[in-house]
């Protein structure tokens, strides 16, 4: 499916907000499984998309965990070693 640049800024926009994408399709008025199959296609556009901005929201978040963690926090010290190793995972050592 084609996305014109405003439908993209929006699935951008919207997956920053953490929806979905069942639920972006819906509010942008998309069929949902032609979102879905799109977003579960490297390459296309619609997956740029929202994982750009999923990890624009990702990065914040996890910015401030950082900074609790800096700051003491046990919760957040346990986090971070958490994300520390999920994202090790996912490259050769």
């Amino acid at each position: 499916m084609e996305y014109s640049k405003q439908t993209l800024a929006k699935i951008d926009e919207l997956a920053s907000d953490m929806m979905s994408p069942k639920e972006i399709a819906h509010l942008l008025g998309i069929d949902e499984l032609s979102l879905c199959d799109d977003i579960n296609t490297y390459g296309n556009a619609a997956r740029r998309a929202f994982f750009h901005g999923a990890t624009v929201t990702a990065h914040g978040l996890r910015k401030s965990v950082r900074e609790l963690a800096e700051a003491g926090s046990p919760f957040s010290i346990s986090e971070c070693q958490r994300q520390i190793e999920a994202m090790l995972s996912e490259v050769t050592i």
